[in-house]
């Protein structure tokens, strides 16, 4: 259906209908980029699991890591 059309229609609707039909449109745009932000974090960490057991990556304890961080942040 063309896009135009489909506004055209949408326009048609009564406010309520409106509002709710931007809703549900708009949480589908959330749903897209959370699923992709998802799949990016999903691929970043197979690579750091790939790169910490080939031995490329060494781990810290977590209040190491903190430590090492506020260390390099006051510099």
């Amino acid at each position: 259906m063309d896009s135009i059309l489909i506004q055209n229609e949408a326009l048609k609707l009564s406010p309520y209908e409106r509002a709710r039909l931007a809703d549900s449109l708009l949480v589908s745009l959330d749903e897209d980029v959370d699923r992709e932000i998802e799949k990016s974090w999903a691929e970043e960490s197979e690579k750091r699991l790939n790169a910490y057991q080939r031995g490329d990556i060494r781990s810290l304890e977590g209040p190491a890591a903190m430590a090492q961080l506020r260390q390099e942040l006051a510099q």
